[in-house]
């Protein structure tokens, strides 16, 4: 798989945004018969350095994942910071933001690699790249760099 754009097949998060993290996260947990998980608010204290459509931002945004057998599965709430979540859910409302693959020592790498593909770089952060591809797959991906 090393030598395909992405580098694995293996989908590791697919993320979801909600008007109200609280009230998706207590349902989902409901649904599954599982304890509800902390929602955080990601980069509150303004360690990651974000940018969107090459703009620094804040890139504040509150959080839950569900640590599911075989992904995780996120909850994202947007603030006002500028971002392509609040971006999402302006214009179309709630629903599945991306698609996550692991791109461990490689993210920016592989985000270049899927701009030559068409797939622009529309946000980014320390550990996380999101690339453009609506248009032709319904559906933002992610590049994370995690294990």
């Amino acid at each position: 798989m090393e030598h395909t754009i992405l580098g694995t097949t293996l989908v590791c998060q697919i993320a979801m945004i909600v008007r109200d993290v609280e009230k998706a996260t207590l349902r989902f947990a409901e649904l599954l018969g599982v304890p509800a998980p902390a929602i955080i608010m990601a980069n509150e204290d303004g360690s990651d350095t974000v940018s969107y459509l090459g703009q620094p931002t804040k890139g504040r945004v509150r959080l839950s994942f569900f640590h599911m057998e075989n992904l995780v599965l996120e909850f994202i709430e947007p603030t006002d910071d500028p971002s392509t979540w609040k971006e999402f859910l302006e214009t179309k409302g709630p629903g599945v933001h991306h698609i996550a693959f692991k791109a461990k020592n490689r993210m920016l790498e592989t985000a270049a690699k899927l701009e030559q593909f068409g797939f622009p770089l529309i946000q980014n952060g320390n550990k996380y790249a999101y690339v453009e591809s609506t248009e032709d797959l319904g559906v933002i991906l992610e590049l994370l760099d995690i294990d």
